[in-house]
């Protein structure tokens, strides 16, 4: 049986180095992939770290 994409368990709040997962936080971002997977590395497996991370360093460049 598949798993439930409703139910929000452990797994939905992270955030691998898998491929379709660095497509998610590419095309969420609107990232590179050496962006989303340097944020992966930097911010940690957290999903809310990873684009946070990700934002502030958007936010940087627009200063």
């Amino acid at each position: 049986m598949a798993d439930d994409p409703k139910k929000k368990g452990r797994d939905r709040e992270l955030v691998s180095e898998q491929e379709h997962e660095v497509a998610y936080v590419m095309r969420t971002a609107e990232v590179t992939r050496q962006k989303a997977l340097e944020a992966i590395r930097e911010a940690g497996p957290g999903r809310e770290k990873v684009m946070e991370y990700l934002q502030s360093k958007i936010e940087g460049i627009k200063r």
